[in-house]
């Protein structure tokens, strides 16, 4: 069953609203000094006593797999695929949303210019905030669920798609803490700050784009 549009617009304005806040209390703890920054001490200690060998080559796969780059490549290659079958405003709405998370990463880490933290087992370069590949992971795997959802023909598919994405994410993002490429506020921000491109990206389509689709249908049935 499909959502009304007036529905999926009140949905992604609450996630826009929330993943928004949650950036926002993140910038503005770290702009006060005080405030979070214990936070990131805290579970970087914990996540230090969690290292293990095997664990370590597993998480090191996934951060090499899950690069921006690589996961802003198949958002490329998936869009194709859309307009091929002729769903381009998917396509569209796909690589919009990737680029809209890309820019928006770009400029909040060249903004801040916050260090990493330093790690003996793996080594990243450029700055740390906020996390890339939580960012684009989440972007990613977001719309990933929001594109192919009402394609899955079974409740159970539909379940799997969610909670595949969800687990994807989130494990991509644990590697980047694990792997201590990352604070823990870089990777919170970079989760928000993917909800945060992908949810203004469909509401600006519904609001530009889509209103006047349906319209658009409606005068030429």
């Amino acid at each position: 069953m499909m959502f009304p549009n007036w529905a999926k617009n009140i949905l992604f304005l609450l996630v826009y609203m929330i993943s928004g806040l949650i950036l926002v209390i993140i910038i503005e703890g770290l702009l006060s000094g005080t405030d979070l920054i214990p936070l990131n001490t805290a579970i970087e200690s914990a996540v230090v006593h969690m290292r293990a060998p095997l664990l370590t080559s597993f998480l090191v796969l996934v951060t090499k797999i899950s690069d921006p780059f690589l996961l802003s490549s198949l958002a490329v290659l998936i869009a194709a695929l859309l307009i091929m079958r002729r769903n381009v405003y998917d396509a569209v709405l796909f690589l919009s949303a990737i680029i809209v998370a890309i820019i928006s990463l770009t400029v909040l880490k060249n903004i801040f210019q916050i260090t990493r933290p330093v790690s003996d087992i793996y080594s990243a370069n450029g700055w740390s905030f906020p996390s890339g590949h939580a960012t684009v992971a989440t972007a990613f795997f977001f719309l990933l669920s929001l594109t192919f959802f009402s394609r899955m023909k079974t409740a159970g598919r539909k379940v799997a798609l969610v909670l595949g994405s969800i687990l994807a994410a989130v494990l991509i993002s644990f590697s980047r803490l694990y792997l201590g490429a990352h604070w823990t506020l870089d990777i919170l921000a970079g989760i928000a700050l993917g909800l945060l491109s992908v949810s203004f990206t469909v509401l600006m389509f519904s609001v530009f784009v889509e209103n006047k689709r349906s319209l658009r249908n409606r005068i030429n049935s």
